[in-house]
């Protein structure tokens, strides 16, 4: 049994040839366009989506804030302050402080550092005493304990003074002793 073939002349073929290349050499442009493209476009996304997830968290905590009572807000705004000092992310902390404060007492991130342990230990143990609001202000009355080994002079009593100026938006200074 024989098969029935297709015959093509000389001329279709070369069209058929021609109609060959020029499918691969689009399909080939086609794919060096996307790779040389798509990192960037990647990036870009990741940036993007890395900006709006935080956004989306800062809306999140905007929420939560406005849900709690004004001393829960104001205990946790101390409570970022002292887990940054805790952690060792002293100038994060240092940036949280009042500019006027920090300049009068603080003049220096180095100033800063070298006052923290006087006051603060590795794990300090806060207890929140009383809170007063004068306008956007407020005072936090506290006492520190070292909650790991105790220090001679413990416990200290210390003044926080917060000022709020929009959720999630504050700056604190506090009695230096």
């Amino acid at each position: 049994m024989q098969k029935n073939r297709i015959q093509f002349t000389k001329k279709e073929k070369i069209l058929y040839a021609i109609v060959l290349l020029l499918i691969f050499a689009i399909l080939l442009a086609t794919i060096l366009n996307v790779r040389k493209n798509n990192p960037e476009k990647i990036g870009n996304e990741r940036d993007l989506t890395a900006e709006e997830a935080e956004e989306d968290e800062n809306q999140k905590l905007i929420a939560t804030l406005q849900n709690m009572e004004e001393r829960e807000r104001m205990e946790y705004y101390f409570g970022i302050f002292l887990e940054d000092i805790e952690t060792g992310k002293y100038e994060k902390a240092y940036q949280l402080l009042y500019e006027e404060f920090r300049k009068t007492y603080f003049p220096t991130l180095e100033d800063f550092e070298k006052y923290l342990p006087t006051i603060f230990s590795e794990m300090s143990h806060i207890t929140h005493e009383n809170i007063e609001r004068n306008g956007d202000v407020y005072v936090l009355w506290i006492t520190i304990t070292d909650a790991i080994n105790g220090k001679p002079g413990q416990p200290k009593e210390m003044n926080i003074v917060l000022q709020e100026k929009d959720y999630n938006d504050f700056a604190l200074s506090f009695s230096v002793i």
